[in-house]
């Protein structure tokens, strides 16, 4: 196998996005297939070898009985993960092996998602994990994420536009997000920023 497909169904954009930023993080080959609503889950090919299966109890209650039978004979060889909202008891109609709740810490989920991914034969990318960001790219980061322009961080931080510019450039080369949102996503995951401070 060349790389893992990995299925995401979750309504919720941000934590797709925040999982896709973790999964790359890890370095392994990945194909990724995100599943936004219940009725999409006909996409899914019994032929497709799975390997993780990452669906949130929130998802799963919108399914129907049907569709969960048909998900367990479809993902029979898959690992099954499920992303647990707070204060929701996990269903065991699909036997999963990990619960991950959403105020897990980025290195417990990545350690979990480890776990179970050490399980395929495949190499990573790189035993590398991501570069560090500096303490400065961290406060460029913060302000990126709160929506400021670069002229905007530029004038808060007391620095030139240009280098905010090459601040987020070695951001976007260190971390391998690109989009804002995954940035965003990123600093939330890390506690960067808390919800509040992007009000």
């Amino acid at each position: 196998m060349d790389y893992v497909l990995v299925i995401l169904a979750d309504a919720s954009q941000l934590r797709r996005l925040g999982l896709i930023s973790l999964l790359n993080r890890m370095k392994y080959p990945f194909h990724i297939r995100e599943i936004t609503t219940p009725d999409k889950l006909g996409i899914l090919n019994p032929r497709d070898l799975v390997g993780l299966f990452i669906i949130s109890s929130a998802f799963l209650r919108k399914c129907t009985p049907a569709a969960i039978q048909s998900l367990k004979l479809k993902l029979n060889s898959s690992i099954r993960i499920l992303i647990r909202d707070e204060d929701d008891i996990p269903p065991d109609n699909l036997n999963f092996s990990e619960i991950i709740d959403p105020s897990d810490h980025d290195k417990s989920i990545i350690r979990k998602l480890d776990r179970h991914l050490s399980l395929f034969s495949l190499e990573k990318g790189s035993a590398e994990s991501p570069e560090e960001i500096s303490d400065r790219e961290k406060d460029v980061l913060r302000l990126v994420a709160a929506g400021l322009t670069n002229k905007e961080i530029a004038d808060k931080l007391f620095i030139s536009t240009h280098t905010v510019i090459t601040h987020r450039k070695n951001i976007t080369k260190k971390l391998g997000i690109k989009t804002i949102a995954g940035l965003t996503m990123y600093a939330l995951i890390n506690r960067l920023i808390i919800p509040e401070e992007k009000n």
